[in-house]
């Protein structure tokens, strides 16, 4: 399962696909549009595909999702202009609805399998900090193989690396669904669209009806927006004069700091109140900075910044699975994502909008700074993970 989840991420294009949009005639605001379309595909897809986690087989899902990754990755390579990059992106966006939640309660399901279900916040955590280790390889790869053979290089690698990470999910071992302990739990459907539908009502009443799951996706759309920044990063850096190769050694250096965070999200997720919004808000307070700033002191305080909030986010989900107490375990993890989509999206439309009459760099550390405070506060609202899941 370890080796399936860190393959996802071993994607050098991570670090250059917004450069290679840029070095195909894209403006900052029309790479912003096609992250937009990626994220209201994701918003569209993301709950329907949910809800069929919890009906069918979720191995299968997953397998799908890798094809369709590599798939995606591609169409960039295949059609390297606006519609093709946009086609590109929604291919990725199926790819990320299908694995969404069907990863989380998949894995949910196993440790429950092997009688440890009190483990999912530790393996949670330590699973997606060796997939950020394997990213930070992938990005750091990515300089020199972009000196080697340009973008085409990159892309080839990393249609390759998609094609193993399907060929692990192929390699996943099936497992039984964890039984919950809810006594009045509807007895499972035979998959249809009644069926479907039946699990995404069951989702809404339990993710509407919980105090603790309303509080924890408040969290996870509000920090997102600040982790959705990222996807600026190497724009920012570009602007303020770092070339191509540099970039990649540095968001590298970014995601040694991410693994940090991940691995200590689990810690993260026992924090309520003030430590926690004390997190976020340092996140975004530094995130901020580095975006206004140039050279080695922006490198740092992103690296930092990112580090921090991205600690946070992780802790939502281990805080979501903690606050689940019926049987739409996947539905209501992709409600989360689908809460999350809406807070990229509310990144995006800020920096787009601001970039088409000031620099990169301001727009981002405004809303770095706008972000910041809606985030802390609904950290200082988070309830800890401190129960077992169910």
């Amino acid at each position: 399962m370890l080796l399936y989840r860190a393959s996802r991420e071993a994607i050098p294009l991570f670090a250059l696909y917004a450069l290679l949009f840029a070095e195909h005639g894209l403006t900052t605001s029309q790479i912003g549009v096609l992250l937009a379309a990626w994220s209201v595909s994701a918003f569209l897809l993301e709950v329907p595909s949910g809800a069929w986690a919890d009906l069918v087989d979720r191995r299968l899902l997953l397998i799908v999702s890798g094809a369709v990754y590599a798939v995606a990755f591609a169409t960039w390579l295949l059609w390297p202009s606006f519609w093709g990059f946009l086609v590109g992106f929604v291919l990725w966006s199926l790819s990320d609805s299908l694995r969404s939640g069907t990863y989380e309660a998949y894995l949910f399901d196993e440790l429950t399998a092997a009688g440890r279900p009190d483990r999912y916040g530790p393996v949670k955590a330590r699973a997606e900090s060796v997939t950020v280790l394997v990213m930070a390889a992938a990005i750091g790869l990515a300089g020199p193989l972009h000196a080697l053979g340009g973008y085409a290089l990159v892309g080839l690698v990393s249609v390759g690396a998609a094609v193993l990470h399907t060929l692990l999910a192929v390699a996943l071992p099936k497992v039984t669904r964890a039984v919950t302990d809810i006594e009045d739990a509807p007895d499972p459907e035979p998959a249809s669209i009644r069926a479907w539908a039946s699990t995404v009502r069951a989702g809404v009443r339990e993710a509407a009806g919980s105090s603790a799951v309303r509080r924890v996706l408040m969290g996870v759309a509000t920090v997102v927006a600040l982790v959705g920044l990222d996807e600026f990063f190497p724009l920012i850096f570009a602007e303020g004069g770092t070339s191509v190769g540099l970039i990649a050694w540095v968001l590298a250096g970014v995601s040694l700091l991410e693994a940090v965070a991940t691995w200590s999200a689990s810690a993260v997720a026992r924090l309520t109140g003030v430590p926690h919004a004390a997190i976020v808000a340092a996140g975004g307070l530094l995130l901020a900075a580095g975006a206004w700033l140039t050279g080695p002191w922006s490198y740092l305080a992103v690296a930092l910044g990112y580090a921090l909030a991205t600690a946070s986010y992780i802790s939502g989900d281990i805080r979501l699975q903690h606050a689940i107490a019926g049987t739409t375990r996947a539905t209501i993890t992709s409600f989360a994502g689908l809460i999350a989509e809406a807070g990229f999206l509310v990144t995006l439309g800020l920096v787009s909008v601001g970039t088409l009459q000031i620099d990169l760099g301001p727009v981002a550390a405004a809303v770095a700074l706008a972000l910041t405070v809606p985030s802390a506060i609904a950290a200082f609202r988070s309830p800890p993970a401190v129960k077992e899941p169910r």
